[in-house]
C-alpha cells in the first residue's frame, strides 16, 4: 500500500490542508491560516501530489484530482480492495548505483570511517559497509555507493512511479554527501528496476490456477512475469515486469480486451480465421470469373481490332482502283 505520513500530526496538518485546498484556498491564503512555513507548505502539497489527490499548474494554480483522499492509515490509497484504481501500478524492487568519478576510494573516506567507530555503520567481510536511510538499504564500496529501495511507488503512469523513486536518489545523494563530504557532481545508475499492474485480472487468474509465468528475451532474461513467490511480492496480484513503458503498454492491451469482455480467445480467433478464410475463397472465385469475363472481352476486342485492320486496308485498296478507273476514263475521253 502507499506508505502516508507515519507521524500522526503530519497526517493531521496534510487533511487540514487538504481540506483547505477544497475550500479554493490560496497557497499565500493556507499559509496566513495555519501559519505553516512555506517550505514545510511545499512538503504538504508534494505529498498530496505523490497521491494523486492534486495536481499544480504552474507556480499558483492547484486542482483537485481526488476529493475523497484522507491520509488515514485506516483508508491507504492502494489496500487489498484497491479504494484508487487508477494507482494501479507499483514501481519497486529498484537498486541503484551512485558515481562520484572525483573519489578515489569511498572506504577511505575519513567521516565514513568515523562513522563506523561510533558503531553506525556495519562493515561487511567483502569490505563494503551498510547502512539504511528511510527504508533504503545502503552499501558504501570502493568506487560507488550502491542502494536498494524497499519502498512501493504507486502511481497511474509507471514512468511516473520511476521519476518518483529517481527524486528519492537525489535525496539520499545529498544525504550522504552532507555526512560523508563525498566531493563532486554524481551520477546515478539503475540497474534493477520492478513494475507490477496490480490485481490483475490475466495475474489473478494464474495464480488462482496456482501458476506461473515467465516471458523471457533471446538472452534468456525474464522480461514479463506473474509470480507470486517471488521475494518482492505483497500479495497484489500483479502483472510484472522490468521496463515501466512496457508495462503501461501492457495495462492499455488488458483495458482493451477488457472492454470487449476478453471475448478474444483461441475460438474467437479460430472462428475469425475462418471466416476470413470463406471470404478469401468467395473473393479468389469471383477474381476468376472477373478475370476470365476480361479475357473474352480482350480476345473480343483483338478479333474486332484486326478486322477493323483488313476493313481499312480493303477500303484503301478499293480507293486506289477507284482512282485508276477514274484516270483509265479521262485517258480514253481525252
Amino acid at each position: 500500500m502507499v506508505n502516508p505520513p507515519q507521524n500522526r500530526k503530519k497526517n493531521i496538518e496534510l487533511d487540514r490542508i487538504f481540506r483547505l485546498i477544497l475550500e479554493g484556498k490560496t497557497k499565500k491564503n493556507i499559509q496566513k491560516e495555519t501559519g505553516i512555513k512555506k517550505t514545510n507548505l511545499a512538503y504538504y502539497l508534494r505529498r498530496l501530489e505523490e497521491f494523486n489527490a492534486i495536481k499544480r499548474d504552474g507556480k499558483y494554480i492547484i486542482k483537485v484530482i481526488d476529493k475523497a483522499f484522507t491520509s488515514s492509515k485506516i483508508h491507504p490509497r492502494v489496500t487489498i480492495n484497491q479504494v484508487q484504481r487508477k494507482l494501479n501500478k507499483r514501481g519497486h524492487a529498484f537498486n541503484f548505483k551512485l558515481i562520484f568519478p572525483t573519489e578515489e576510494n569511498l572506504l577511505k573516506n575519513e567521516k565514513v570511517i568515523k562513522e563506523f567507530e561510533r558503531g553506525n555503520l556495519e562493515k561487511l567481510g567483502f569490505g563494503s559497509y551498510r547502512t539504511s536511510i528511510k527504508k533504503n538499504t545502503i552499501w558504501i564500496n570502493k568506487d560507488s555507493v550502491t542502494i536498494y529501495s524497499n519502498n512501493s511507488y504507486y502511481s497511474s503512469n509507471a514512468l511516473h512511479s520511476k521519476f518518483r523513486v529517481l527524486q528519492d536518489m537525489d535525496k539520499i545523494a545529498e544525504t550522504l554527501i552532507f555526512k560523508f563530504g563525498f566531493r563532486g557532481i554524481y551520477g546515478i545508475e539503475c540497474f534493477r528496476e520492478h513494475y507490477g499492474l496490480i490485481f490483475n485480472k490475466f495475474a489473478k487468474w494464474i495464480i488462482a490456477k496456482g501458476g506461473k509465468m515467465y516471458v523471457k528475451d533471446e538472452k534468456n532474461k525474464s522480461i514479463l512475469w506473474v509470480d507470486k513467490s517471488r521475494k518482492d511480492d505483497i500479495g497484489l496480484k500483479e502483472f510484472e515486469g522490468k521496463n515501466p513503458i512496457t508495462i503501461n503498454n501492457a495495462d492499455t492491451f488488458f483495458k482493451s480486451h477488457e472492454s470487449h469482455g476478453f471475448k478474444v480467445d483461441a475460438d474467437f480467433i479460430l472462428n475469425a480465421f475462418a471466416i476470413n478464410n470463406t471470404q478469401l475463397l468467395e473473393y479468389s472465385k469471383q477474381n476468376k470469373e472477373h478475370l476470365a469475363v476480361i479475357q473474352e472481352y480482350r480476345k473480343e476486342s483483338i478479333d474486332n481490332r484486326r478486322e477493323s485492320i483488313a476493313n481499312r486496308r480493303e477500303s484503301q485498296a478499293n480507293r486506289k482502283l477507284l482512282i485508276a478507273l477514274i484516270k483509265e476514263l479521262k485517258n480514253k475521253n481525252g
